[in-house]
């Protein structure tokens, strides 16, 4: 349970695509083989992808599997990518929203305090200012 913290962790152990495919092909020499195979008894994970590929018995196959997976995978992240990068927009606009609705608070609040001060200094008709 300690290795929970290190799954993405590169170790420089990890089987490329490439090398599963080459094990899984008969023309591999032997050699190649073991050092595949000595990579693989490290990562359960890799072991079972390679029990899962030596099912399927047309290699072209496995490679058009892959492929599809891939692209749905770009197709999945670019989608989702798209949504944020929408939310983000609307996001801005309620921002720019707000900021119209204050500077419009402002602006009437300051004109009604300089008409009232204004009125304030202005004498009525009938009043005299009282001077010292």
């Amino acid at each position: 349970m300690a290795d929970w913290k290190e799954i993405l962790s590169d170790n420089g152990q990890q089987v490329s695509d490439e090398e599963l495919l080459k094990y899984l092909d008969d023309n591999t020499p032997e050699e190649e083989k073991a050092v595949i195979e000595e990579k693989i008894t490290n990562n359960s994970f890799e072991s079972d992808a390679i029990d899962g590929l030596q099912q399927i018995n047309n290699p072209e196959r496995v490679k058009k599997h892959v492929s599809q997976l891939n692209q749905k995978l770009h197709q999945q992240l670019h989608s989702k990518k798209h949504r944020l990068e929408k939310g983000k927009i609307k996001d801005f606009q309620w921002v720019i929203l707000t900021l119209l609705i204050l500077l419009f608070i402002c602006f009437i609040s300051y004109f009604i305090m300089h008409l009232n001060n204004k009125g304030s200094i202005i004498e009525k008709p009938g009043q005299e200012t009282k001077t010292n």
